[in-house]
């Protein structure tokens, strides 16, 4: 990779590291992984980004969604920009947009129309759900807001990855969330730079390339319980012969694929699916943990 961080500080490129190696002149089109963060909870960092996220959802949805308080609600979502510092994203030139206002606006008004928000429920308190389940909210939301909210984990990590590697550090001044405060703080962090712009580095293994959450959630659900359902006649069929295949010695095999057709939602219904099959969620996040490994760099499109 041309220019990466790697080679511009003279790490060797062959060398496994604990970040991802991002190019500088440009952004590298993946994410930060909200499914990646919660399976892998047993790294001190990682388990920070979940508790800080998940606190900050926490207030998010009990003081202003829950209450209706969109003025407030948007203040409090009005530090989010884009973080063009992790070099992650769709902007190819590194330049992109603030993500205050509009993007505010989008996850606030996301949030309010989601039935587990406005109810309470706890499970949009965490950001992997909110990426699955909340209409509006997509993985480049998502990865932005994290890097918002947990910028602060995010430059402790780079520091500590720069000491590793002998890097030169300049101070920076940046906002994150504060959980000690419930609020926004700005304070300066010491990171790695190029052409004066400040670097922070992620975790290699909570970052994703491009998944479409919602339709890998209708497919497990497809084949691990509707196909039951209707494997065990739970499920009345018209046209059977469509969604079962039966096989020469007699064993009825569900077919997945058509079942998916059938039977998938659209991700603003995805709700249903979770009150149908309750313990669905917490068996796809296990399924995501086998399923869905740490990037690949070999097959992102720069």
């Amino acid at each position: 990779m041309k220019d990466s961080f790697k080679e511009y500080y003279n790490i060797p490129t062959q060398k496994t590291v604990d970040f991802l190696d991002i190019p500088l002149n440009k952004d590298l089109k993946a994410f930060i992984c909200p499914f990646r963060i919660a399976n892998n909870r047993q790294e001190k960092v990682i388990d920070n980004i979940f508790c800080q996220m998940k606190h900050f959802l926490e207030q998010l949805n009990r003081s202003f969604v829950m209450q209706n308080d969109r003025l407030q609600g948007l203040i409090f979502l009005s530090n989010l920009h884009e973080p063009n510092e992790c070099h992650l994203g769709f902007s190819a030139n590194n330049k992109g947009k603030a993500i205050a206002n509009p993007r505010a606006e989008t996850i606030f008004n996301a949030l309010s129309n989601n039935k587990f928000a406005k109810q309470g429920t706890s499970i949009i308190n965490e950001a992997h759900n909110v990426l699955l389940l909340v209409e509006g909210i997509g993985q480049d939301i998502m990865s932005d807001t994290i890097a918002n909210v947990c910028r602060n984990i995010l430059a402790e990590f780079t520091y500590a990855q720069c000491l590793k590697y002998g890097i030169p550090l300049s101070k920076f001044g940046f906002d994150y969330y504060d959980i000690a405060t419930n609020t926004w703080k700005n304070t300066y962090f010491e990171l790695p730079s190029f052409n004066g712009k400040p670097i922070i580095l992620i975790p290699r293994n909570i970052i994703a390339a491009g998944r479409n959450y919602s339709n890998n959630y209708n497919h497990f659900v497809a084949g691990n319980y509707i196909s039951v359902d209707i494997l065990n006649g739970r499920i009345s069929l018209n046209n059977e012969g469509k969604f079962i295949r039966t096989l020469k010695d007699g064993t009825k095999k569900a077919i997945i694929k058509e079942i998916q057709k059938a039977y998938g939602k659209p991700k603003v219904e995805l709700v249903d699916f979770v009150l149908a099959y309750n313990d669905s969620l917490e068996k796809f996040l296990e399924y995501a943990k086998e399923h869905y490994p740490e990037i690949d760099l070999s097959n992102i499109k720069d």
